[in-house]
Order: structure tokens, then C-alpha cells, then sequence
């Protein structure tokens, strides 16, 4: 028999709710698009303007395409730009690009920014280049090649996200009137109100800002000037096949600064991965 949920779980619940709604766009892995240079799509060979210098990894090897955004395309809104075209390019090394002690220098990933892609470059200048893409590599997160599609959508902040809990006390003070000291969520409600609360407050899949999911924990600190999640790439597999798997069915995170988001400066972006 499942145990009811109380009612104070659900009004804590719509009160986080009502506190951290925020517009994001929620990505869709398309495998039965057709997708060309300039499209939005996981993996396969990326827009690049030819007589610019292709991002390198600190060992002199060329980057490989995660992700190609055509925000025009997806229709995206501020404070994303509304059109240009933002890519992720991560390494082919065992941790795909990510530094453990420096997650937010762009050494071995690079988060590009074409304000203006010129749309007259083919595909063929492109190939040209010599770019490696991931099926050349044995073990990347993208195993094939695939559209993305984008929905708005409002979402909410989860228990991953480092600053939940203090979401979660203020959220109780304000439905019960209590102080519950630095309890955390889990350590206050019974098993199946929690279960219940991070089922509302889900924030697992592919997105465009909201909130982050994490299989371990959040990287960032409560301090940190990494305050918006810029791109999520969660580990898919649909109908018997594997589009994305970070390790053992892990999750890509891209986090930025929001006044550097609206500034359109992508240089500064902490990159993480983590999985089970």
C-alpha cells in the first residue's frame, strides 16, 4: 500500500515552487531529423567559419563537437541570445575535457559563440579542416549523431542545486512557521515526502538554463559567481539505442555567470560531468 503524502510536504513543495520558478527550455534528442552544418544537434561536424583558429585541447588536438545550438532555430529568448549559433566542444581524453581542479578553465573544452555564422561557408570548407567528430573517437558521451529540438518551459529548483536547502528551510518557515534549524530536507520529511518532493521538483534532462541534476553533487560552492546553468546534456538511451551516456549513465553540465550570459561573454563557463 503506498503511504499518503502529507500535506505539508505538497505545500512545501508549490511554496519552493512559487520561490524558484524559472522560464528555461527543455531539448529534445531527434534522431529522425536530418541534420545539415548549421543545425542544432548533438555530435556529427560542426559550423566553423574556415579562416578561424579551431579550438585545440593543452595537448595540441582538436576539440570535438558535444553540442550545436541554433538559437534562432530553437527560438530562444533572453536572457540566451535569440538567434547565433553557441557550441560545446569537449576533449577525447578519459574525462572528455574536464578539470577537477580548475572546472571552469577552458583548456581542454571550449564553449564558442557565433553572434553572426555566415551561412554561405559548405559543408565541404568545413570538412576541409580535418575536424574529428565522435565517431572517431572510441569512448565519447554522443554515440550518435542526432537533431535537438527546444520547448519553453518553467522549472524548478531541486534538491541537487547547492542552494536548495536553505530554499527548503525558508520554504518551511514560510507554510509551518517553523525553524528547523540547518536540518536538510531528507532529515525532515518522512521517506515518501521526500520521495515526493524531489519527484516534483525534477530536474534531470537535456535543458537550456533552469536548474542542474547531478548523479553525485554539486561542484559549485553556495558562494559561487556560477549561478546559472547555461546547457545540460543528461545520458539518453531510447528504443535499444545509446544517444548520450556520460560514463555509467552520468550527466553534462554547463554553468555560467548570469551577468556574463547577458554580456554574451562565454569565456568564463565551469564545465562538469559526473555519473553513478
Amino acid at each position: 500500500m503506498q503511504s499518503e503524502i502529507s500535506q505539508k510536504a505538497k505545500d512545501i513543495a508549490e511554496e519552493i515552487k512559487r520561490r524558484t520558478a524559472m522560464n528555461c527550455w527543455k531539448l529534445h534528442i531527434r534522431p529522425d531529423i536530418k541534420t545539415g552544418i548549421c543545425d542544432s544537434k548533438i555530435g556529427g561536424l560542426p559550423y566553423w567559419e574556415p579562416s578561424f583558429a579551431y579550438p585545440m585541447d593543452c595537448r595540441g588536438e582538436k576539440l570535438i563537437l558535444l553540442a550545436q545550438l541554433n538559437l534562432e532555430q530553437l527560438r530562444t529568448d533572453r536572457p540566451l541570445p535569440r538567434k547565433g549559433i553557441l557550441q560545446f566542444f569537449v576533449g577525447s581524453d578519459d574525462l572528455y575535457g574536464m578539470d577537477f581542479d580548475r572546472p571552469d578553465c577552458q583548456k581542454n573544452f571550449r564553449v564558442v559563440y557565433h553572434p553572426e555564422p555566415d551561412l554561405r561557408v559548405a559543408p565541404e570548407q568545413i570538412s576541409a579542416l580535418d575536424i574529428p567528430v565522435h565517431a572517431d573517437i572510441d569512448f565519447f558521451p554522443v554515440l550518435q549523431e542526432a537533431g535537438l529540438t527546444a520547448e519553453p518551459a518553467v522549472c524548478f529548483m531541486g534538491p541537487d542545486d547547492i542552494r536548495f536547502q536553505n530554499v527548503f528551510r525558508a520554504a518551511v518557515r514560510t507554510v509551518s512557521g517553523e525553524d528547523i534549524g540547518m536540518q536538510e530536507a531528507y532529515q525532515y520529511l518522512s521517506s515518501p515526502d521526500y520521495e515526493y518532493l524531489y519527484d516534483q521538483l525534477d530536474t534531470a534532462g537535456h535543458r537550456l538554463l533552469g536548474y542542474p541534476y547531478f548523479t553525485q553533487s554539486d561542484p559549485r560552492s553556495q558562494d559561487s559567481s556560477y549561478d546559472t546553468l547555461l546547457f545540460q546534456l543528461d545520458s539518453e538511451m531510447r528504443d535499444g539505442k545509446d544517444y548520450v551516456l556520460w560514463g555509467d549513465c552520468g550527466v553534462g553540465n554547463f554553468f555560467i555567470n548570469r551577468e556574463d550570459l547577458e554580456r554574451r561573454d562565454f569565456g568564463r563557463v565551469l564545465y562538469n560531468w559526473d555519473c553513478c
